[in-house]
């Protein structure tokens, strides 16, 4: 059973902040324009509170649930650095990334079996959820695809990080 007194200050924040990351992730990997990105990170918002509710009984979950505190956020400019637009986004993909990786390991290091299997599980349906709220590749909505194969590679690349696939 874990709650917040289980981890420091900065491990909380990267428990909270690991599902925005993928989120935001999901947007690096396929820009789709701001309306896109706005309705993916709503979308794995959403997914996230989805996930939080289905697992209330598990102590790590209802302690994120009631933590209303604003997190630590890092340094953008650190985190996506200088260059290209292109960089920047794959920066901030790999800091996705390592971000999953780190939260799941300090989540199996310090929880329970079942909070780590529902935190790392959450944090691949967050990727699928906000991967699936926008077409990519459209024009004014029409065509496209829901999730593009560069979704689906962060998608993948997020389970492995989590440690599913």
């Amino acid at each position: 059973m874990a709650n917040q007194d289980s981890f420091t200050e900065e491990e909380w924040a990267l428990l909270r902040l690991a599902p925005s990351f993928v989120s935001v992730g999901i947007s690096a990997a396929d820009p789709s324009g701001l309306i896109g990105a706005i309705k993916e990170v709503i979308a794995g918002g959403d997914e996230l509170i989805s996930a939080l509710n289905a697992n209330s009984s598990l102590d790590l979950f209802s302690a994120i649930a009631g933590d209303k505190s604003t997190p630590l956020l890092p340094d953008l400019d650190a985190l996506i650095g200088q260059g290209t637009n292109e960089q920047r986004m794959y920066n901030f993909k790999m800091a996705a990334l390592d971000c999953v990786t780190r939260a799941t390991s300090l989540v199996a290091g310090k929880a329970t079996a079942a909070e780590a299997d529902a935190y790392r599980s959450m944090l691949v349906s967050v990727a699928q959820k906000a991967a699936s709220a926008s077409k990519e590749g459209g024009f004014f909505g029409i065509g496209g695809v829901r999730v593009s194969e560069k979704e689906r590679a962060f998608i993948s690349d997020v389970s492995k990080a989590a440690g599913i696939g």
